[in-house]
């Protein structure tokens, strides 16, 4: 006999138990380390974290051992071993994403590279973080990306003067972080140190709903591809909508 405490069930053997724990949608197992997870998120997140695994997190796939593993990254993913880094990196990629802006003295490896252009406030055009926020916010409609709580105050320009002078540094407010300059200071301000999260990872297949400040660190995350999501269509389609969009409104 054996017992199942999550779901109160007696079985009358060690087989149909595990038959129980391997089909029923309360359980998510991991066989390997004979671990038994609530959820299928906390299954992912040890496959992806435990040393006993060898989890590529593009396919969703466990693989014997990290030979298996590499190899699979070099046929499908393009991993290079030799740098270890993947091909998608500055390392193995052209700069042919150009700025429509600046035009060709501002090329980027990818869109995350672009958009962290567009916030840093440098491009001929003015955008800047919170014009890039406001411009994402008024085409994500369905909140795809966004969270719509946390947009509709908007983004508020905080700016110190003479007075966050304490007697030996210029300190925040906000951290008491202190700084050298008044320029330093507000630049801190300036950035999104200080505000809440306005993105989100889609909740697409094992999405993970991690939240980010800016929009190039949400675009970084997936082209990066650690949670997986990067290899929907939809979310491909979405990132190349979003920066062919800004492009065309603030252009």
């Amino acid at each position: 006999m054996a017992y199942c405490d999550r779901c109160d069930r007696w079985f009358n053997s060690e087989y149909a138990y595990n038959a129980h724990r391997r089909d029923s949608s309360s359980h998510y197992m991991c066989w390997k380390c004979d671990k038994d997870f609530q959820t299928s998120t906390r299954l992912d997140q040890h496959l992806r974290q435990s040393s006993r695994h060898n989890y590529c997190t593009y396919c969703d796939e466990d693989f014997e051992d990290q030979d298996d593993l590499n190899e699979h990254y070099e046929d499908c993913h393009e991993f290079c071993h030799s740098c270890n880094m993947h091909r998608n990196s500055s390392i193995h990629r052209p700069r042919n994403i150009t700025c429509p802006g600046n035009g060709r003295n501002a090329q980027f490896v990818n869109k995350s590279a672009l958009l962290l252009h567009f916030e840093g406030g440098s491009c001929k055009s003015g955008l800047t973080r919170q014009k890039l926020n406001r411009l994402i916010a008024e085409r994500d409609s369905s909140n795809f990306i966004t969270n719509p709580n946390r947009l509709l105050t908007g983004s508020t320009e905080t700016w110190a003067t003479q007075k966050a002078w304490n007697g030996h540094a210029y300190e925040c407010y906000f951290c008491h972080k202190e700084f050298r300059s008044l320029a330093q200071l507000n630049q801190h301000l300036a950035s999104p140190v200080h505000e809440q999260p306005l993105y989100h990872c889609p909740k697409l297949g094992h999405g993970c709903r991690a939240q980010f400040k800016t929009a190039s660190g949400l675009c970084q995350h997936i082209e990066d591809g650690s949670c997986g999501v990067a290899r929907f269509k939809a979310i491909q389609d979405s990132m190349e909508i979003l920066v062919r969009g800004v492009r065309r409104i603030a252009f």
